[in-house]
């Protein structure tokens, strides 16, 4: 048997990765949910989600940032016969994991964590704590996964053995969208994000993010970068639409506002349904500072979506020559991002091949299953 564990009070990422593809694999799976007390409501979207997906689920109640009970909780679920391996996501989970298994006599099942991105957090605070999790936590687990080339390297530099940190790059599966329905199945998404209300000529290209509003993401890059496509061609028609919700809301709409992006940026919310509507985008952007291995941008490769994004973490482990798409410095001056972004709107044969070779190396080596079957590959180390 195989035991997953997350502190988590919103289905993001990791749980929209590992949930679907965890519930694929013929081999009894449970997963443990560290659920907050203090957020109670919001902590059952999780639970529900894996329930939904077939999987058996646990929820032990933690009720501060370091709850002995909830530890003691978690040590009496390690003693179930048959457990091979236990999988924690993250810090906080990965923390109580060691803390119990250490109530575990003569443990027989492998301790598993997977780093989610060493710098793709926000805040001194949550920072720290990633240090914390780095150099006193990891180091007592079989193994340590990480979601992208980089990362691994930042946590052998902090002197883990190479031999116990792995690298497990993300992997999802999403519709895919055939390049000979790909106008069709983009006229319907764009039909159903009612695109007309907002006076959005059917001409205009569409440029699309996704992701939180939050510091890491760099809204603000994107905005300024598009400031300055409008001055290097002024009657280039396109919008920008802007999927998620964060604490940088009205602080980025100000900035357009400033930026008088007003009448071109619509900010349209979370929507749940917009990873498997990427091809209403010409073109996806993910201009962050710092990130894992983004889920966004291997659903672009799904929808075959051209990209352009920052020269970042995961993202020149799935971009790796301009053939896939275009990389970009994380220091690069918003001027220059620009011109690139013209550079390949003026060239719209190369932007459509640019998306189906994206889309060729995302479902070849960026799948569920290739994600699965490296997991499985892992547990036999």
């Amino acid at each position: 048997m195989i035991a997953h564990i997350f502190n988590s009070t919103l289905v993001s990422g990791p749980e929209t990765l590992v949930l679907p593809a965890l519930s694929k694999l013929n081999t009894p799976i449970t997963i443990i949910f560290l659920s907050e007390t203090r957020r109670a409501l919001e902590a059952q979207n999780p639970i529900e989600y894996a329930k939904s997906l077939g999987l058996q689920t646990l929820s032990i109640p933690v009720t501060s940032r370091y709850d002995r009970p909830s530890i003691a909780a978690l040590s009496q679920s390690l003693r179930a016969p048959n457990l091979q391996v236990v999988h924690a996501h993250d810090v906080k989970a990965s923390t109580y994991l060691l803390k119990a298994s250490q109530k575990v006599a003569s443990r027989n099942f492998k301790l598993f964590s997977t780093h989610h991105g060493v710098h793709a957090r926000s805040g001194f605070r949550n920072h720290l704590y990633e240090f914390f999790y780095s150099k006193t936590i990891l180091p007592y687990f079989d193994q340590a996964l990480c979601v992208c080339s980089s990362d691994r390297q930042i946590l052998l530099n902090r002197g883990l053995d190479p031999q116990k940190v792995q690298v497990h790059l993300n992997g999802v599966d999403r519709k895919y969208v055939s390049p000979h329905e790909r106008s069709k199945i983009t006229h319907q998404i764009r039909k159903n994000w009612n695109l007309e209300s907002m006076k959005i000529n059917h001409s205009s290209l569409i440029f699309g993010i996704v992701g939180r509003l939050s510091r890491e993401k760099r809204h603000d890059r994107l905005l300024k970068t598009l400031a300055r496509l409008i001055h290097l061609a002024p009657h280039l028609k396109w919008h920008l639409l802007c999927f998620g919700t964060g604490p940088l809301e009205a602080d980025l709409k100000r900035l357009t506002q400033k930026l008088q992006l007003h009448d071109r940026v619509h900010w349209m919310g979370y929507r749940k349904e917009i990873g498997n509507e990427m091809a209403g985008f010409d073109l996806l952007f993910s201009l962050s500072d710092a990130e894992g291995l983004p889920i966004n941008l291997l659903e672009a490769g799904w929808a075959g979506t051209p990209v352009i994004a920052t020269a970042v973490d995961g993202n020149q482990d799935l971009i790796q020559s301009r053939k896939h798409g275009i990389l970009v410095p994380r220091n690069q001056p918003t001027d220059a991002i620009a011109a690139e972004t013209l550079q390949l709107l003026s060239q719209p044969t190369l932007r459509i091949t640019m998306g189906f070779h994206f889309q060729e190396r995302v479902t070849q080596a960026f799948s569920e299953s290739v994600w699965i079957e490296r997991l499985q590959e892992l547990y036999q180390i």
